[in-house]
């Protein structure tokens, strides 16, 4: 799955004490609402080596958001993103990737207390194997001391974002009939900055999947391992290797700098098996996906940050090695460096650019075995 490539999009927090204090009546949580939204261009250039033909687009992007007040606990929330095309080198280079122009992203109603929130409709979620934007209902569970337990169920997804605007769409499962997918989710912190997080999610006639991520940080370093499988389901006599994934990283904090150390392992028969139907978040990189959840695939990356005042410059390294089914070729070695910056004009409006170069081996799973690179650039005023 694509990277968001904005950082100053909003993340969606399922659990968050409201902005407003409570209005009296339905009326007055209209009146008290408050709006919110972007203006963004987006414009990205792709450098395709071996003989394929470059290809790049630009357009501008308009996100409005409407949420209410709270009134007894209840809270109903809008949004909306729209863009169309601005520029494109080739035909279709736009429409190969923003299959729409404009869609509701959100849609709306949670109750909350100090006990529980309920959050049901087309909403963004951010779980390990579940992200992006959904039809779905989420619940989260603050009674328990130290612990938020976390439940959902999603029929219907879509990838929006600056670069990239999917249909929504229900998910397939293997017999080509349509799926759900439920989870359930605990983050347990017994200790400060100390998180385990073990989890569940199933999706009929596609696997059910599970894993155990245990971070913990201070200001000066942290420590991430997480390892989770999958148990394929096999339908129509299909044989599907059960998957697996193993991430290891740490992080170190050195007054404005940063840096990333880690290792990502798959399963050497299944891969990662369908645990990313549904959404993934372990992937750092750019571009290299296909291949760090490959088969037997061993990823290396290493990482540095630099923080000057408004300013935000980034570099990662991402080696993969891995098998390619396809062809049955072993030993396959794929390569990325990512080179990003971020700076803020003022509170509001902001500007990044990321270049990332891609050495794909010649049995690579990425753009048939041929090289490329990609510059991005996005403007995002927010307000």
């Amino acid at each position: 799955m694509k990277k968001n490539l904005s950082l100053f999009a909003s993340a969606a927090i399922l659990c968050t004490t409201s902005l407003f204090a409570d209005s009296t009546s339905i009326d007055e949580a209209f009146k008290n609402g408050k709006v919110s939204g972007d203006i963004s261009v987006h414009y990205e250039t792709w450098n395709k080596k071996g003989g394929e033909e470059d290809s790049g687009f630009s357009t501008p992007s308009v996100g409005l958001k409407f949420e209410t007040d709270t009134y007894k606990g209840f809270q109903a929330g809008v949004a909306f993103r729209g863009n169309t095309e601005l520029s494109e080198e080739n035909h279709d280079d736009y429409e190969a990737t923003m299959q729409k122009d404009g869609s509701v992203t959100e849609a709306y109603v949670q109750y909350e207390n100090d006990t529980f929130l309920v959050k049901a409709g087309r909403q963004e979620i951010d779980l390990e194997w579940l992200g992006d934007y959904n039809d779905g209902v989420v619940a989260v569970l603050k009674a328990i001391p130290y612990t938020t337990l976390t439940a959902g169920y999603t029929n219907r997804q879509a990838e929006i974002t600056l670069d990239t605007h999917d249909k929504f769409e229900r998910f397939e499962n293997k017999k080509g009939d349509n799926s759900a997918g439920y989870v359930i989710d605990a983050k347990v912190e017994p200790l400060k900055g100390l998180v385990f997080n073990p989890y569940f999610y199933t999706a009929k006639d596609i696997a059910d999947y599970y894993g155990l991520k245990t971070t913990f940080d201070t200001d000066v370093y942290g420590l991430t391992a997480h390892y989770a499988q999958t148990n394929e389901d096999n339908v129509n006599g299909s044989n599907d290797e059960d998957g697996s994934i193993l991430n290891l990283e740490a992080r170190l904090n050195i007054a404005d700098f940063t840096f990333t150390a880690g290792y990502i392992k798959t399963d050497s028969k299944g891969g990662i098996g369908s645990m990313d139907a549904l959404g993934d978040n372990i992937d750092p990189t750019e571009e290299l996906g296909d291949a760090v959840y490959a088969t037997d695939s061993k990823s290396y990356y290493l990482g540095a940050g630099y923080t000057f005042k408004d300013l935000e410059i980034s570099a990662l390294y991402t080696q993969s090695k891995y098998e390619n089914t396809d062809n049955n070729e072993n030993n396959v070695k794929d390569k990325e460096l990512t080179f990003a910056a971020a700076y803020s004009i003022t509170e509001q409006l902001g500007v990044e650019v990321i270049y990332t170069d891609v050495d794909a081996d010649k049995d690579s799973v990425l753009n048939d075995g041929h090289d490329f690179n990609k510059f991005v650039a996005n403007v995002t005023y927010s307000f």
